[in-house]
C-alpha cells in the first residue's frame, strides 16, 4: 500500500485535495481509480516518499487513533443483526455509525454509502477500505453477496475477528512479562552504575585501598554511563526506532528477525504456536466459506505477518498448483508439525477439512492460553538466576576492596 497526494475536480465543479492509501505503484492506476470513483477529473497526483508516508501515518494515528479489530468485529456484528431484521443495506450502514464519536471511521462509512448509492457493491466499497478491513472479511462479504447470505457471512467475519483478537491478546500478554522484566533489570543496572557505584567509589578513594580488576571494570562502566547518560538514552531510543522502521519496511530484515525470534527458547515456541493458531483458524474459515484451496492459501500468504511462515505458505501454494495433495504440501513446508499435517490429511480424505482445521485451531489456542498462564512461573526461576548472577558480580566488585581493607585492619 502506498500513499498518494491528490487534487481533483468533482462533477459539481468543487476542487478537493487529500492523501489516499492505495495498493498501486504507478500513477496511471491511481488516476484511473480516482476518476472512476465518482467521475471526477484528476488535476494533480503525486506518490509520497518514505519519510512523508511515515510522518503522515504517524500523525493520522495520533489524531484519529487506530481502529481496533474488536471495534470492527462489533460493527460487523451490528450490521449482520440489522440486515437479518430486514433493514436495507444503506440504512443499516447509516445506523451503524449514527452518534459514533469515531469521526475517521464515520467518514469512511459515509464514503462507502456514497459508493453504494452510485452503483458499487458492498464488497467493492469495502475493498477500497482495505486499510481498515482484512482480506478475509472482504472475501466473506463478497461470497455473502453472491450467495444471498450476507448477514450470516458478516456474523462469521465478526466471530472470526474476535477469535483472532483473542490469539493476538494472548500472545502480547505472554510476551509482555519477559519484556517488562528485562526493561526493569536494565533500568535497575543503569541506576546502580549511575547513582550507587559513584558513592561507593568515593569511599574507596578516601580509604586509599588497592582496587581489584573486577572493581576497576565496574568503575569504568560507571564512569562511561555518567559521562554519556544522555547519549545512551538518545541513541538507545534511535536504535529502537530504526529497528522498528526496518522491521516494518524491509522484508529481508523482517525475515531475518522473524527467524531469530523463532529460535529463541521460550518466545520462539510462543510465536510458533500463535502463528499456527492463526493459520489454522484463517484456513478453516476460508475453506468453510467456499473459497478454493489455492486461493485460500494465497489469502493466508498475504495475511500472515511472520515472514518465515509466509514463505512456507508460498511453498505450499506452489506445491498445490503442481498437483500435490494438501497434507503433503503442508508436510513439505517443514515448519508445520505432524499433528497439523495429520489433521489436514484426515480432513482431506473424509471431506471434513474445515472441521479438522477448527479442531487444530482450538487446540493451539488452548496451548497458547496455557502458556500465557504458566509463563510467569516458567520464567521466574530463570529471571531470578540471571538477575542474581548479574548483581552478584556487581556486589562482588564493590565489596571486594572493603573485605580486603577489613582483612588488613584485622591483621594489624
Amino acid at each position: 500500500m502506498n500513499h498518494f497526494r491528490y487534487k481533483i475536480m468533482t462533477p459539481s465543479g468543487d476542487v478537493e485535495s487529500g492523501i489516499i492509501n492505495l495498493p498501486y505503484e504507478d500513477l496511471f492506476s491511481v488516476i484511473s481509480f480516482l476518476e472512476s470513483n465518482d467521475h471526477s477529473i484528476v488535476i494533480h497526483v503525486k506518490k509520497l516518499g518514505f519519510f512523508s508516508s511515515f510522518f503522515f501515518v504517524f500523525l493520522k494515528t495520533c489524531l484519529t487513533g487506530k481502529i481496533k479489530r474488536k471495534f470492527i468485529a462489533e460493527w460487523l456484528n451490528n450490521i449482520s443483526m440489522m440486515l437479518k431484521a430486514g433493514m436495507p443495506l444503506v440504512t443499516t450502514l447509516e445506523e451503524s455509525v449514527a452518534g459514533s464519536e469515531r469521526s475517521y471511521f464515520k467518514k469512511n462509512v459515509h464514503d462507502m454509502i456514497l459508493g453504494i448509492q452510485r452503483g458499487s457493491s458492498f464488497s467493492g466499497v469495502i475493498e477500497q477500505k482495505s486499510n481498515l478491513f482484512p482480506k478475509t472479511v472482504i472475501y466473506l462479504i463478497r461470497i455473502g453477496e453472491e450467495s444471498g447470505s450476507l448477514d450470516e457471512r458478516l456474523k462469521e467475519a465478526a466471530e472470526h475477528l474476535n477469535r483472532i483478537q483473542t490469539i493476538v491478546n494472548d500472545t502480547k500478554q505472554a510476551l509482555l512479562y519477559p519484556c517488562f522484566v528485562f526493561v526493569t533489570m536494565g533500568g535497575a543496572m543503569i541506576f546502580w552504575f549511575y547513582y550507587v557505584v559513584p558513592k561507593i567509589v568515593a569511599l574507596f578513594s578516601d580509604m586509599d585501598v588497592t582496587l581489584p580488576q573486577l572493581t576497576l571494570i565496574i568503575i569504568g562502566i560507571s564512569n562511561f554511563i555518567q559521562a554519556y547518560i544522555l547519549e545512551i538514552i538518545a541513541y538507545g531510543f534511535l536504535f529502537i526506532v530504526i529497528i522498528v522502521i526496518l522491521y516494518k519496511k524491509n522484508r529481508k530484515f523482517r525475515k531475518f528477525m522473524d527467524t531469530v525470534f523463532l529460535k529463541l527458547p521460550i518466545a520462539g515456541e510462543l510465536i510458533r504456536i500463535s502463528n499456527l493458531a492463526f493459520i489454522t483458524e484463517y484456513f478453516a474459515l476460508l475453506i468453510n466459506a467456499g473459497i478454493d484451496i489455492i486461493q485460500s492459501v494465497k489469502i493466508l500468504e498475504e495475511s500472515i505477518s511472520n515472514e518465515v511462515f509466509r514463505d512456507r505458505m508460498t511453498e505450499i501454494k506452489n506445491s498445490l498448483a503442481a498437483g500435490t495433495s494438501i497434507a503433503e504440501s503442508f508436510k513439505k513446508a517443514v515448519v508445520f508439525p505432524g499433528f497439523v499435517c495429520r489433521m489436514i490429511g484426515i480432513g482431506e480424505i473424509s471431506g471434513t477439512l474445515p472441521e479438522q482445521l477448527y479442531y487444530a485451531a482450538e487446540d493451539y489456542k488452548s496451548k497458547l492460553a496455557i502458556m500465557v498462564a504458566s509463563l510467569g512461573k516458567t520464567l521466574e526461576p530463570v529471571v531470578l538466576v540471571l538477575a542474581g548472577a548479574v548483581f552478584a558480580v556487581i556486589m562482588a566488585g564493590l565489596f571486594l576492596p572493603i573485605y580486603d581493607l577489613v582483612g588488613r585492619v584485622s591483621s594489624m
